[in-house]
Formats: structure tokens, sequence, C-alpha cells
């Protein structure tokens, strides 16, 4: 059975493992939490913490998801609701990451790595809302956004902390200072930069699933004239 792919960050120790992946059941042993955070910095104190979302052991499938159609009119309304979530990138300088190997070949990125200077300001890529803000150890610290449409779910990873104010359900403005450029989690820190991804849930409440699309084209078809 094919099993899709779910928006759960597994980043091993350096900025050519970052990878969005499939969680199998030998991630069932992982010890990440989703975090609530009243102060928005890496070392603030989580006042809430709970067990993250997990996924079946049968076999290994995912069974709290459903497959879900992305059809093009589906990704061009995704990219018309689109910025660069980088001040100042240019859409020609964007990495082409997405199918990059990963884990000695077994696996792919499906994300986008932007690079840019520690304490760089992250925008909101689209209008929406914060799905979760979640601290992992692998990931960091992340955003978990809904789009404009509220349907695709925007991943940012690896933030050095988060912008003030944030918080969980709060809505969201396209080009909003959602955080700032770090390697928190297991990214290289001397290779701060934005991991930055996109899934297609069938609901964004389980922000932690949904088949991964590539932001590369959608960012700069939105880019383009």
């Amino acid at each position: 059975m094919t099993r899709s792919p779910v928006l759960a960050f597994v980043l091993a120790g350096s900025l050519g493992a970052c990878k969005v992946v499939i969680q199998r059941t030998g991630d069932s042993a992982r010890s990440d939490t989703t975090v609530d955070l009243t102060t928005h910095h890496a070392d603030s104190t989580a006042v809430a913490a709970a067990q993250a979302p997990r996924t079946s052991l049968s076999g290994g499938e995912i069974t709290d998801t459903a497959s879900t159609e992305t059809t093009s009119s589906d990704l061009a309304t995704l990219a018309s609701e689109l910025i660069i979530p980088i001040a100042g990138v240019k859409a020609s300088d964007l990495p082409d990451t997405f199918n990059q190997p990963r884990a000695g070949g077994t696996r792919t990125h499906e994300a986008l790595d932007i690079m840019a200077p520690r304490g760089t300001p992250v925008l909101s890529a689209s209008s929406g809302r914060v799905l979760k803000l979640h601290n992992s150890k692998d990931g960091g610290l992340m955003v978990y956004a809904a789009d404009r449409s509220n349907r695709f779910v925007l991943m940012y990873a690896h933030l050095d902390r988060y912008a003030d104010g944030m918080r969980d359900s709060l809505p969201l403005q396209q080009g909003q200072i959602i955080g700032y450029v770090g390697s928190t989690g297991n990214a290289a820190p001397n290779a701060p930069h934005l991991h930055f991804a996109i899934a297609h849930p069938r609901d964004v409440s389980l922000w932690w699933t949904g088949p991964a699309i590539d932001p590369r084209p959608l960012l700069q078809q939105a880019a383009s004239p």
C-alpha cells in the first residue's frame, strides 16, 4: 500500500539532511512534543505540552487522513495567494531542493530551503491563520499555518524565535512577520535557513498530515508578472 507523506518534521543533524518525511512504524519512538507558548523566544518555558500526534502502527499506514486530490486549479489558486516568505529573495534564486535525495537516497526532501542570515524576518506567505506553534527536537521552532483558502497547510521550520504576539489560531495577513530565520532543531548552526513546506490534507485541522507539494514552482509563478 502506498503511504502518504505527512507533515512531520524529521531532520537529520545537518542542512543536507533537512527533510519532511513519511512517519513509519519506527517513528513511534520519537519524543517530540507539541508546545503552546506564551512567550515567543527559543528559550521560552512551555506552559502546556502534549504528546505529538501519532499515526497508526498498523502496517505503518497513515489512518488518520485520506488521500486528497490536488488539481491544477487548486495549485493555481494557491499560487495566486503566495509571496516568497523571505523579503528580497528573487524567484530565480530559489533552490530546487524538493526532490533532493536524503537518508542515503531512501527519501526525498519534499520542501524548500531558503538560506538567509540568522534573524532575518520570516513572512507569512499567505493570509490565513496559525494552526499550531510546534516545538520539535528535530524541526526546532515551527509554525503550521492555514492558507487563505483554508485548504493547504504552510510550514515554517528552524525559526530562531517567533514574532511577538504569535499564538495558535491567530489570523495572519500576507507579509506579516511570523518569526525569524534560525537553526533551531537539528539544522546546522552555521547554515541558518528557512525550511518551507506545503501540504494538502483532507482537513487543515489535521495540520501534521497531507501529501507534500513543491513550493518552488508556486512561488515562481506567484512572482512572475
